[in-house]
């Protein structure tokens, strides 16, 4: 695997974390916001969007070359301009922010009025979660994991590091195809050594792992002691969420997507042409093909409660998800 793709898979990681996005959210549409019942209530404008987090959504205006990036509420309203070159998303009251040129310019934390808090000699930054972020410092070129008053409470050693989830964190030894991830505990002592191709955060007491780093179906979960207790023959996974796993069964390439329970059992039979975990009770599934298929939402029987419609769609968050149609 290309050092590129195990990146794209830890960003993947970081975002599951926080009710993961849309898979499609880059895409040309415009972007808006729809209720339970698949209605839009903030009409599609935006060329890039996030889920809402603490009341506030990040969205695009422009594309990933020159684009900026500001805030809205759950009404529409922008509360904080089209003004960063990248963000994450606002958790626990703060949210990480780049200005200017990726290989120069640092990263910072705003809180909710667009005031900056924390600033440091950051090369990298993710949210905070159980009162602890990681950030890329620029000195030592390592990740490691700061408060939030940007003090260090586990110092710069890990070449990938990813938010706390549940006590444990993921860390990265090594780069390009020889990295290895493994896992630590909140005062950074490693739990479960590094030998994984990728280990995503810990969700309702697992772990779902990537065996090798190649491209072969070896995706399973391990528990918090670094047992493999679902085995790994899976062509892709995601987070357990609400009792529930997206996993893709069968060829790496022409899988398909169902939901597993955590003994491994098969509680949505695998048939979408992607998946994303459950949220708020309904889980955004992709049918069709992957050039011209829609993304709808179902419950937990399976049962469409939104249609196929979308060209792009995300996790419910605050009782509304980011959607795009043609």
């Amino acid at each position: 695997m290309k050092k590129k793709g195990f990146l794209v898979l830890i960003t993947m990681c970081l975002l599951s974390l926080m009710l993961f996005t849309g898979c499609s959210m880059g895409l040309s549409h415009k972007f808006g916001f729809i209720d339970k019942a698949g209605d839009f209530i903030i009409e599609p404008q935006f060329d890039r969007a996030y889920y809402f987090s603490e009341g506030y959504a990040a969205v695009m205006a422009g594309n990933d070359s020159y684009g900026k990036w500001g805030f809205i509420d759950l009404t529409g309203e922008l509360v904080i301009g089209y003004k960063y070159d990248q963000t994450r998303l606002f958790n626990e009251g703060l949210c990480p922010v780049r200005e200017g040129d990726k290989n120069e310019a640092k990263w910072s934390f705003i809180d909710l009025d667009d005031n900056k808090v924390i600033e440091g000699d950051y090369k990298d930054a993710s949210i905070f979660v159980e009162g602890m972020a990681p950030v890329k410092f620029s000195e030592s070129d390592k990740y490691g994991y700061i408060d939030p008053e940007g003090n260090i409470l586990i110092e710069p050693q890990f070449d990938i590091a990813s938010v706390f989830s549940e006590g444990f964190a993921i860390y990265g030894e090594g780069s390009g195809d020889n990295i290895r991830i493994g896992i630590i505990d909140r005062d950074g002592n490693i739990v479960v050594k590094a030998q994984y191709a990728y280990c995503g955060a810990f969700s309702q007491g697992l772990s779902h792992i990537k065996v090798s780093g190649l491209d072969k179906a070896d995706w399973g979960f391990i528990d918090t002691e670094g047992n493999l207790v679902i085995e790994a023959n899976y062509a892709y996974a995601y987070e357990f969420s609400e009792d529930l796993a997206a996993v893709k069964v069968g060829d790496v390439k022409d899988g398909k997507w169902g939901f597993i329970d955590k003994k491994g059992e098969i509680v949505i039979e695998p048939q979408f042409i992607h998946a994303l975990p459950f949220n708020e009770g309904v889980a955004a599934v992709m049918t069709g093909d992957e050039q011209n298929g829609k993304w709808g939402y179902i419950n937990k029987s399976g049962e469409f409660v939104i249609e196929p419609q979308f060209v792009s769609a995300g996790s419910f968050a605050e009782g509304i998800a980011a959607a795009a149609v043609d």
